[in-house]
């Protein structure tokens, strides 16, 4: 994460996302008595904010994580990543969309699956 000065409108709406959507997931385990939930964080790269999925239990982060999404840096595209690597083809949603509705967001994100017609 960078300083604000220098963030991108994409990287800001990206990390303001993140906090609301890790807020959620953690109350959400406290209020079912879970021990577990997942937590998300970024790192920007080249073309894309590659944004990862941690599994937190009992109070400890796993050192272990996943590629959740993929966001385009310049038109802030949400992607399904294909692989660690690369995203899947086809935009999902936009990281403004997402800000303005953070409750599509879920632990295991299947709201970035393309829907049956």
């Amino acid at each position: 994460m960078t300083s604000s000065l220098t963030q991108s409108k994409t990287e800001f709406l990206t990390e303001a996302l993140i906090e609301q959507v890790n807020d959620r997931f953690k109350v959400d385990a406290i209020e079912s008595n879970r021990s577990f939930y997942n937590t998300l964080s970024y790192e920007v790269a080249k073309k894309y904010i590659k944004v990862f999925t941690y599994r937190v239990y009992n109070g400890q982060t796993r050192d272990d994580r996943s590629v959740f999404m993929f966001i385009d840096k310049e038109t802030g595209a949400c992607y399904k990543p294909a692989s660690w690597r690369s995203p899947a083809k086809g935009i999902r949603y936009y990281i403004d969309q997402l800000v303005e509705t953070p409750d599509v967001v879920d632990q295991y994100g299947s709201f970035l699956y393309l829907r049956g017609a």
